[in-house]
């Protein structure tokens, strides 16, 4: 079956709304994402005539392919080639809600800490191998309970407002607000790698 660019173009974006979390599901509020993920993916797979395990696998290699591109094309180092490399190949098209809303929570942590530091993303990546964040605040003569606070100080204003406006109960947030604590005290004793 050959595709035109277009039609290769929304086989891409459908698998990059898939592989994303889908922001679209994430706002949607209750039921069961997995569930909805999978009968899409279905739905995509009848339109086109094939199983929806080829579906994947043609998604996969397609995503494979623009990684290549890229690489060659340095726009992307061979290491995070190969980190995508890794997480296509291994990863499923309907991903966990928690662990999208997991790497979307550590991702907020780390801008937030970098602006703690005073420090941009290339900055604080460069700072990071063999160093914590902790370390990196002490360094600076900052403390590493401001720094979990600067952490978690977005999600929580976040989680403030979802109360106020009756989206969330008090004490869901109370809990999302103690897992939060806990994984920015992880994250900024974590010793990140040096390779």
């Amino acid at each position: 079956m050959r595709l035109n660019r277009h039609a290769a173009g929304a086989i891409t974006a459908s698998a990059l709304l898939l592989v994303g979390g889908g922001a679209a599901l994430a706002a949607a509020g209750a039921g069961d994402r997995g569930t909805r993920c999978d009968q899409r993916l279905a739905k995509i797979a009848e339109k086109r005539g094939v199983s929806v395990e080829q579906l994947q696998a043609d998604l996969k290699a397609r995503l494979l392919a623009r990684i290549d591109a890229a690489e060659k094309a340095g726009r992307i180092s061979s290491e995070r080639a190969a980190t995508l490399r890794t997480r296509v190949s291994e990863g499923t098209l309907c991903a966990g809600r928690h662990h999208v809303r997991a790497r979307i929570a550590v991702r907020g942590m780390l801008r937030a800490a970098a602006d703690f530091l005073g420090l941009d993303r290339e900055e604080l990546r460069a700072q990071l191998p063999g160093n914590s964040l902790a370390g990196l605040a002490e360094k600076q003569g900052k403390s590493v309970s401001a720094l979990e606070a600067a952490m978690i100080a977005p999600a929580k204003e976040r989680l403030a407002k979802a109360v106020t406006n009756g989206t969330i109960t008090q004490a869901r947030a109370d809990v999302a607000l103690a897992r939060l604590e806990r994984a920015a005290e992880r994250l900024a004793t974590k010793v990140f790698p040096t390779s």
